[in-house]
């Protein structure tokens, strides 16, 4: 028979074994082979063009944090578009005096990535994020708790463009290697 510190062992091995046995690879490791191209350097091969407004500059500037590790690209193969951010607020939460409590705040766009030598876009993707806060009865607060949801929200945008590039390079790396 098994005893608890025996079971235990064995859940860890198994949990430290299966992930290898199913094909899991971590994305952004640099492969054993030369003839694999790290999918971290594909993101020199992008140009990311300008969004309109602050919120565009500021989702902007966090892609180029974390796309630009040795650079921006003097030529680079693909251009990102990001569409004009659009961001809705949804009050929630209603007081019985008829106040809300509560905001829901939205950012959306579009992600294009499109090929510059034939001009077809090769990644097209909407994305959003979206998260709240309180409405409080200090302006000044509510401001300040607007302004970082805000922020916050950018940031996972900045987060998830990447996070959809990786995928798409991966891919792409994936079904090249098949051939």
């Amino acid at each position: 028979m098994w005893s608890g510190n025996g079971l235990r062992t064995l859940a860890l091995v198994l949990c430290c074994v299966l992930p290898a046995a199913c094909g899991f690879q971590p994305m952004y490791a640099v492969p054993d082979s030369a003839a694999h191209k790290s999918v971290a350097a594909n993101y020199a091969d992008i140009e990311i063009l300008n969004i309109p407004d602050r919120d565009g500059q500021y989702l902007r500037n966090a892609l180029i944090d974390r796309l630009y590790v040795a650079g921006r690209p003097a030529s680079a193969r693909y251009a990102l578009e990001i569409t004009p951010l659009q961001t809705t607020a949804t009050n929630q939460a209603v007081r019985k005096d008829a106040t809300y409590t509560r905001s829901l705040m939205e950012i959306s766009t579009l992600l294009r990535l499109r090929d510059r030598q034939s001009g077809d876009v090769v990644l097209d993707r909407p994305l959003r994020a979206q998260g709240s806060y309180n409405l409080l009865d200090n302006q000044f607060a509510t401001i300040a708790s607007r302004d970082s949801l805000n922020d916050r929200l950018l940031e996972e945008l900045a987060d998830s463009i990447q996070t959809t590039l990786a995928l798409h390079f991966r891919a792409a790396q994936t079904a090249s290697e098949a051939r």
